[in-house]
């Protein structure tokens, strides 16, 4: 069964299509950022109040699993996902 990530949602009109924490617009590549630099998720969260710690929580999991911006999108919610996981 394929997986589903309910905290990052994929819509063309916000980020240009990118990856984001759902009912924000804060990219996903952006925690990928935070944590290859060294931060934790808690120093990510104060920095980005607006994201809950589920939603980086589930993330930091897909982070440490080793999955792509590409696999994320395609897990994503949203009216990209669609377009993004087929590549049309």
């Amino acid at each position: 069964m394929r997986r589903q990530c309910t905290s990052v949602t994929v819509h063309p009109e916000i980020q240009k299509g990118a990856p984001v924490f759902s009912g924000t617009r804060v990219r996903v590549e952006t925690f990928y950022d935070y944590i290859r630099l060294g931060a934790s998720v808690s120093e990510f969260l104060n920095e980005f109040p607006s994201i809950t710690p589920d939603q980086a929580y589930e993330v930091y999991e897909l982070y440490r699993n080793q999955y792509t911006l590409e696999q994320i999108a395609a897990i994503a919610n949203g009216p990209g996902t669609l377009r993004l996981a087929t590549g049309h």
